[in-house]
């Protein structure tokens, strides 16, 4: 649910099965700090909520008259500090509560031919949102953010009327309110998800090929499922250069190392001989390490030169 979060792992693609050659380690001390980056992300998406049109019916001394609430939009969110946690084996679960809206739209009412409206303004009080969301790695090795569970409740809602005949309408709120919660309970939680949706999609369209030069790419793979538990969060990159010519394998394989995590940092980041030996084959598959050197650039007072009878002892042919 936190893209400050998740965006420390977006060099993301895979090669299943391989040791890996680059490991980084994201501490609960690095978490927290994702939160307070993430709880932007946050507010901004719970202000993009479109809510449906709340309609019903209200028994008043005229009788019973059809109302309808439409265009709710949140104009203000309130979002205390949230609670985030690793949670071992699936990934991340964020808690918010005490989380307050402030909220407009229309309202509109009939009562047989007599049609009424104008506009109100809404207070959601004390509303609790718990998500957990999964952390994993698609076929190609992104990435992969799924929503587990979510839940919502909206403890009290306040509504003032404006326009119309709101005056004789106010009286009778505290008859449908417990509507109006349900319907704005039950809309969190599927926006909410939609936009883990959306983030699970920009993680699969991430590059996890580099450019580093003309002759090198850098790449970045995930080699297996992130490994999560309750203080930390680890992850196995490819880490290979490849020479953009050739593209070719190096004759050697990344060796398992491990990573020891740093008490009191918020992220580690370590790399084997594999990554760097990778670079050198890179280089030499390309031809870069390759020179010729002929005769007429030994020096004069060389005692041997590239000739038959300097050289023929060491090749004959």
């Amino acid at each position: 649910m936190l893209p400050s979060v998740i965006v420390v792992f977006m060099l993301l693609s895979c090669s299943c099965g391989e040791n890996p050659a680059v490991q980084v380690i994201l501490t609960n001390k690095g978490l927290q700090y994702g939160k307070h980056v993430g709880s932007g992300w946050i507010q901004e998406k719970l202000t993009q909520i479109t809510f449906p049109d709340i309609d019903g019916d209200v028994d008043i001394f005229i009788g019973r008259v059809h109302y309808t609430l439409s265009g709710v939009t949140i104009q203000k969110c309130d979002l205390p500090e949230p609670v985030v946690e690793f949670v071992q084996d699936i990934g991340l679960k964020t808690s918010i509560t005490g989380l307050s809206l402030a909220l407009t739209g229309d309202w509109r009412t009939r009562f047989g031919l007599i049609h009424d409206g104008g506009s109100f303004n809404m207070a959601i009080f004390n509303t609790d949102v718990t998500s957990v969301v999964h952390l994993g790695s698609d076929a190609e090795g992104h990435l992969s953010v799924t929503s587990i569970s979510c839940d919502a409740s909206v403890r009290d809602v306040d509504i003032q009327f404006s326009g119309g005949a709101s005056w004789i309408f106010q009286p009778f709120v505290k008859y449908f309110k417990g509507h109006v919660i349900g319907i704005i309970q039950n809309t969190i939680c599927p926006e909410l998800e939609d936009a883990i949706v959306e983030l699970d999609h920009h993680l699969q369209a991430m590059n996890v090929s580099f450019g580093v030069n003309e002759v090198l790419t850098l790449e970045v793979p995930l080699t297996g499922v992130p490994v999560v538990d309750a203080s930390n969060l680890k992850l196995g990159l490819k880490g290979e250069f490849y020479s953009i010519k050739t593209h070719k394998e190096p004759p050697f394989v990344a060796q398992q190392f491990t990573l020891p995590e740093q008490a009191g940092y918020m992220l580690s980041m370590g790399m084997s001989e594999f990554t760097l030996n990778s670079a050198s084959f890179g280089y030499f598959s390309a031809g870069e390490l390759q020179a010729l050197i002929n005769d007429s650039m030994m020096p004069p007072h060389c005692p041997f030169h590239l000739n038959t009878s300097s050289m023929g002892m060491f090749i004959p042919q």
